[in-house]
């Protein structure tokens, strides 16, 4: 008598496949689509990078701006407080080797003719220069230079005159670049900060 053959209806049988009734992987089966799920992107630190550099900029900008402006524009005010002002237009002042002085009158006072007596009078210097006392606006019409330490004599007539130092351009040119470099820095700085903090704010709405 011929064998019926085996019924292939049990757990292992073709239409249950590897898995089992039900369709669930049996323990230690690779998955169906036989890799491990992707791990979770790590957000991207640019926003915090944008907000730590832009404080930075700020500060330093500011910083280093003011103290360049302080000490450029101090060194002018150190040029006023040696301006030796006479009234009657003329007068003494002492002078060291090499130093440069000019010769000042105010502000729209016509130019006088002056003589320097001293030691040794040098030629004086191209630069014109201007100062303001607080009461009076003083600006150079002559210059000499003392090639010798000593006491010289400037006669300019009638006129009120001021003698001291040229204004000093390092100082000017110094003071304006830290008022320049604390506006543009930090604004530079304060919009690094301003697009970190929007980038940070829409990628935690966005989340």
């Amino acid at each position: 008598m011929t064998q019926p053959p085996p019924s292939s209806s049990g757990p292992l049988s073709p239409q249950y496949g590897a898995y089992g009734q039900g369709g669930m992987p049996a323990p230690g089966a690779p998955s169906p689509q036989g890799f491990a799920p992707a791990p979770a992107k790590k957000p991207s630190k640019a926003p915090m990078i944008l907000i730590i550099l832009g404080v930075v900029v700020l500060a330093l900008s500011v910083i280093i701006g003011v103290v360049l402006a302080v000490i450029g524009f101090g060194g002018t005010v150190s040029d006023l407080d040696e301006l030796e002002v006479f009234e009657s237009g003329s007068g003494s002042i002492s002078a060291e080797a090499g130093e440069s002085l000019q010769i000042y009158v105010q502000e729209g006072a016509s130019v006088p003719s002056c003589t320097i007596d001293g030691p040794a009078v040098g030629e004086g210097t191209n630069q014109s220069s201007s100062m303001n006392d607080g009461e009076n606006s003083w600006v150079s019409v002559d210059s000499f230079t003392a090639d010798q330490a000593g006491e010289y004599t400037v006669t300019c007539g009638d006129t009120p005159i001021a003698v001291g130092p040229p204004v000093s351009l390092g100082g000017i040119f110094a003071g304006l670049g830290g008022i320049l470099l604390a506006i543009g820095g930090g604004a530079l700085g304060f919009l690094l900060l301003v697009i970190g903090v929007i980038w940070l704010i829409v990628r935690k709405r966005s989340a």
